[in-house]
């Protein structure tokens, strides 16, 4: 653990054991790939990452690395992490295995669509303190169907919203079919670029 109070996370890194210091240093450089607009500080005396408020963080404890990216990643992503202990807003990474990094990397990622459709509802008006949408990560299949299709740009280009919008619906589908049925909608409407949902759309200029 860190011996002095640091400000910055090179020097939270720097005051930890050395023998655990490469493995700080891959878990920051997963979350700062995932997440390059972040900014980062020491809060709550964690390395932390900040987009639009706090993003993730990560501690140094005696057996593990806490990593901190917040109830609602750890509830979406639930199912990947049942090797590793969690509890709340916390999964621990034990240092003698290997750092999920694909995993980390998605779950900052979650939080950045988190915060994103959180400021945008907020713009809107919503009162989203109380009452959030789920957020849902992206799953194997869509990615892969939106890189196959070349729309991973046009996907990104849509409001948090609407991508969050477009998981949930192709999530709730009961049988393979029904699935396949509603991601081809979601590549045919990001390919006309003028419908989301089965509804109009034009994107703001």
């Amino acid at each position: 653990m860190p011996q002095e109070v640091p400000t910055t996370i090179d020097e939270y890194i720097a005051g930890c054991n050395p023998e655990i210091q490469p493995v700080l240093r891959k878990l920051r450089s997963a979350i700062a790939k995932a997440a390059p607009e972040a900014t980062e500080k020491i809060s709550w005396g964690m390395a932390t990452f900040a987009y639009h408020g706090n993003l993730v963080h990560f501690s140094a404890e005696k057996k593990h690395i806490g990593f901190h990216p917040a109830p609602s990643a750890i509830e979406a992503f639930q199912k990947e992490l049942a090797d590793y202990r969690c509890s709340k807003g916390t999964v621990q990474f034990p240092y003698e295995k290997p750092l999920p990094l694909d995993l980390i990397g998605r779950m900052v990622r979650f939080r950045i669509a988190e915060q994103e459709a959180l400021i945008e509802e907020k713009k809107a008006g919503k009162k989203t303190e109380k009452v959030l949408r789920p957020r849902y990560p992206m799953p194997d299949d869509v990615m892969t169907e939106l890189q196959r299709e070349g729309l991973t740009e046009q996907y990104e280009a849509r409001p948090p919203y609407q991508r969050n919008d477009y998981i949930g619906w192709i999530n709730q589908a009961k049988r393979p079919e029904t699935r396949q049925k509603r991601i081809n909608q979601m590549l045919d409407e990001l390919r006309s670029g003028d419908a989301y949902m089965g509804m109009a759309y034009s994107a703001r200029k």
